[in-house]
């Protein structure tokens, strides 16, 4: 739906009136509400009024909205804080409109913006502790769709105060003797299962239960649609505390009630994403039979229009489905999105839908009311301890610089071109793949011949290289010239096929918005000398603007990289956070932007007035789609007005584009790794005693039976407090959470080390890497002992050793090992075949040795796992094993990323990524011959 166009949305009467008219039309338009309630805005899509019931149809009223939060307070902790965090405004007014649409079995459209939470099941979890304070034992049974296999594992790490837990368990409890009159609906089986958390634990403190324990969860999945039960998951944590088998034996007793999908109170249940429609239904049906859930709530977020083709059909016709399902005991429904066109978008089909069909079409013209909800607090939409959440920002005037011109004239073009062929999704792919490709080529922050660079030196295989060069696209082009299809447009095709190439070529030494940032980059830092800080959309972008800067030879009066270097620093939005509490007066820059930028762009207050926006011509009327109706037509979010209207005020000189245009997104498109398995080396598959892993989606990977891998098993006794344990490759059975490296993760991992002082890069030669190790010894050991002879040096620095490491003296190497260690003068000159890493032997001497000279435990195990170890297994790391070693280093149990300094925000972020990047083991295939714990 085309947003920018006046009267499309809005009438021309509508729009001539004041504020306080038009509120009070659309408040008898849709639904009464106190005016002390919170701030939600209810907006009715005007498309759907040709659909809507005729005047004189009786409407049945609406029960208001119900503030419902508030009573149960429940001390809500994140992992590895002792302080509660609290529930931000936005996450508050879903519980409330989840509860309501419980209560009256009301649908909704939520629009949550800027930013929802990553896990909607935090909403269930918190809306049934307010139905416990309201004496109803049953909480609330809900239902989301659709998800992955991962999406509960949020809830592993969100704790709920014991105490408060407790509190409500006695106020719950039906005993003899204790009045029971105020509880609504009672469930006697639930109070053991409650009362179990008082039992005392084997050693230690008490530990506050997490979410996903205390809350039965259930999951159907592929081929799973029994909704099996959960009873292993409940309540695990505090079953492996206790001392006496005796009382483990009871309280897995306890669970099985509360594990059983039909008798379960409080459960959630979970739709996978890649079930069928047929499937779909099977699962719905079973629910019903053992108990239909009294709300659902559907996933419209970035994420799965992202992911899924077709995404808006899948999601109505799973709504009508429900009502088919379930009829008149059809459960209320919160479809919740993040982009106003998207809600728009839906409302208008499930309309469409409605008005089709013969049989239960609805009654009450405000079915799938739009609800704005303002939300600017990301993954758990929770307040950090002692912290405030920002309602109404300091306004900021924001700039805006838009480049390629030329490369959104050709993708317009195949876009339009691909719209008007029949069936043009399947038919027109083509001509669609060639304007993706474009689309993104266009907004890399570097040159074509930058990017082709950092791709061999990554261990990218030849085929995904492919997926790279414009001569693949234009080689389908061709062959679909060729086809009766392109008749009608054949020489606008042709055109733009010659467009195309000639933007690639053009973009061979840097796209117009790598010049641009270059631009900026030297007047800032180099010509006024200030401090600039450039935010990328992605890590890799990151690295890639940071090799075409690194190299760039134009920077006015000659200046060169070097010289300003330190006065430069490149970031990926995921950073950003932290990174603005160290702001110190830099100048700040976005080179495109993502959800987390403009999340912070609109509602920081540290945002500094006149931070720069550097966008395509595409994203950058995207951007003002996005924007327009949030600003005109939803009072939710008139905090953010000021801000919003100064980006639009940059870009109405844009051209209004096409309807195509409409469905394009404001993130600056980008080319993606997804798995690691793209980066491993071809040998691991060809390898006769590589394992093949097959997981979820179907991925597989190729390694040795010995080969150290991490599955996220956080009731392990193994496991780290982040949920993560080890395991060989030969240990693994199907079912286990597998975590996957990606190539983006792998290079935020590795900026993080670089700023913790490792002198690390992915791509770097094994020699480059071996000679900085060199480097590093020699400067150190001049360092601590300054002005004398080597063999001073090797005496007092053993003796060093020795001094704060006793319980070594009686096996560590004499003085002659010590002086081979650091005797690298010659290093420089010494051809690489003949250079070895001269260290200690043993992993516990190198870590001595390296303390003495002053390196951090982070640098040292770098060092050792980098340099040291390959070369004794005859091996030098390719892409796949650097990120082996960044999973080692972040996820050991010991974890020196931990504990070595790193901003906790950061160690924060970095484990919220890697949980993102969990699959699940479908089967495990060792050679042929060998077997398995299938």
């Amino acid at each position: 739906m085309d947003f920018s166009v006046k009267g499309r949305r809005l009438d021309a009467a509508q729009k001539r009136m004041g504020e306080k008219e038009k509120k009070t039309l659309l408040f008898q338009q849709l639904l009464k509400r106190k005016s002390n309630k919170s701030n939600i805005t209810l907006v009715e899509s005007i498309n759907a009024v040709s659909t809507a019931p005729e005047k004189n149809i009786s409407i049945p009223p609406v029960s208001e909205i119900t503030s419902w939060y508030g009573e149960a307070n429940v001390s809500v902790y994140r992992e590895d804080d002792t302080a509660p965090s609290t529930p931000g405004v936005g996450l508050i007014e879903l519980i409330n409109l989840y509860l309501s649409a419980a209560q009256n079995r009301t649908r909704h459209i939520v629009l949550m913006w800027p930013v929802c939470p990553k896990t909607l099941a935090v909403v269930h979890a918190l809306a049934t502790l307010e139905r416990w304070a309201r004496g109803d034992k049953l909480g609330v049974r809900g239902l989301v769709f659709p998800t992955k296999t991962n999406a509960f594992y949020p809830l592993n790490h969100l704790m709920l105060g014991r105490e408060d837990v407790l509190r409500h368990a006695r106020q719950l409890a039906e005993v003899s003797g204790v009045d029971t009159s105020k509880l609504k609906r009672r469930c006697s089986d639930k109070d053991a299962f409650l009362f179990s958390l008082a039992s005392q634990p084997a050693e230690g403190d008490h530990i506050h239960p997490t979410m996903g324990e205390l809350i039965p969860h259930f999951l159907a999945t592929p081929g799973d649609l029994s909704w099996e039960s959960c009873d292993s998951h409940l309540l695990e944590h505090v079953r492996a505390k206790l001392a006496r088998r005796s009382h483990k034996k009871a309280l897995a007793s306890n669970c099985q009630f509360m594990g059983n999908a039909q008798t379960a109170p409080d459960a959630l249940f979970a739709l996978d994403g890649r079930l069928t429609r047929e499937e779909l239904r099977t699962a719905l049906v079973r629910l019903k039979k053992m108990g239909p859930p009294e709300v659902v709530i559907v996933n419209a977020t970035r994420q799965i229009r992202m992911e899924a083709r077709g995404w808006r059909g899948a999601l109505c016709r799973f709504l009508v489905m429900l009502e088919e399902v379930f009829g008149a005991n059809c459960p209320g429904v919160l479809v919740v999105t993040d982009h106003p066109r998207s809600a728009y978008s839906l409302k208008d089909d499930l309309w469409r839908l409605n008005h089709e069909r013969k049989e239960l079409r609805w009654s009450r013209p405000n079915e799938y009311a739009i609800t704005g909800i303002a939300s600017a607090l990301k993954e758990d939409g929770l307040v950090a301890p002692g912290q405030t959440e920002i309602r109404a920002p300091i306004p900021r005037t924001l700039d805006v610089s838009v480049v390629d011109v030329d490369a959104a004239k050709v993708i317009n073009k195949l876009y339009r071109l691909a719209g008007q062929i029949p069936n043009s999704q399947e038919l027109a792919k083509p001509v669609w793949d060639a304007a993706n490709y474009l689309a993104r080529l266009a907004a890399l922050p570097c040159g074509v011949a930058t990017l082709v660079e950092w791709l061999g030196e990554s261990g990218i295989r030849d085929r995904t290289r492919e997926a790279y060069s414009w001569s693949s696209f234009h080689a389908k082009l061709v062959t679909f010239d060729m086809t009766a299809e392109a008749d009608f447009e054949r020489i606008e095709l042709r055109k733009c096929m010659q467009m195309g190439t000639q933007l690639y070529e053009n973009y061979q030494l840097g796209t117009p918005l790598a010049h641009r940032l270059a631009e900026i980059v030297g007047q800032v830092c180099g010509k006024q000398r200030k401090s600039l800080i450039v935010v990328f959309t992605s890590p890799i972008y990151r690295r890639l603007a940071e090799r075409y800067l690194s190299a760039y030879r134009d920077y006015p009066q000659g200046i060169q990289f070097g010289d300003f270097q330190k006065r430069l620093r490149l970031i990926s939005s995921s950073q950003l956070e932290t990174a603005l509490a160290h702001l110190n007066g830099a100048h700040l820059v976005f080179s495109g932007l993502d959800e987390d930028g403009l999340r912070l762009v609109i509602t920081d207050d540290q945002i500094p007035a006149h931070t720069e926006l550097l966008l395509t011509q595409r994203n950058g009327q995207s951007l003002r789609n996005t924007l327009k109706p949030l600003v005109q037509e939803f009072p939710a979010f008139r905090q953010w007005k000021p801000r919003m209207e100064s980006i639009l005020h940059r870009l109405k000189h844009l051209p209004e584009g096409n309807q195509l245009l409409m469905n394009a997104d404001f993130v600056l498109p980008a080319f993606r790794i997804d798995l690691s398995a793209e980066v491993e080396a071809t040998e691991d598959a060809n390898d006769p005693e590589a394992w093949s892993i097959r997981l979820e989606f179907g991925a597989v990977l190729h390694r040795r039976p010995t080969h150290d891998v991490y599955v996220y098993d956080p009731a392990s006794a193994d496991a780290t407090d982040r949920g993560f344990r080890s395991c060989k490759v030969q240990s693994l059975e199907p079912g286990d959470k597998l975590f996957v490296m990606t190539a983006e993760l792998r290079e935020l991992v590795e900026v993080v080390l670089k700023e913790a002082g490792i002198p690390i890069e992915h791509d770097k030669t094994f020699e480059g890497a071996l000679r900085d190790y060199h480097q590093s010894i020699l400067k150190a050991l001049k360092t601590k002992f300054p002005g004398t002879k080597l063999a001073d040096q090797v005496r007092q620095l053993r003796a060093s050793i020795l001094e704060v490491n006793e319980k070594l003296a009686k096996d560590f190497p004499a003085e002659q090992s010590v002086r081979h260690w650091v005797n690298l003068g010659d290093s420089p000159d010494t051809p690489f075949d003949a250079l070895r890493p001269q260290a200690p032997m043993k992993e516990a001497h190198f870590a001595a040795f390296a303390d003495a000279l002053g390196f951090s435990k982070l640098e040292a195990a770098y060092y050792w796992r980098r340099v040291i170890m390959p070369v004794r297994n005859a091996r030098r790391l390719d892409g796949r094993h650097v990120s082996d070693l960044y999973t080692h280093m972040l996820l050991q149990p010991e974890s020196v990323m931990v504990h070595s300094g790193i901003k906790r925000e950061t160690i924060k972020m970095l484990f919220n990524k890697a949980r993102e990047n969990i699959v699940t083991v479908e089967s495990i295939c060792p050679p042929v011959g060998e077997t398995t714990n299938a």
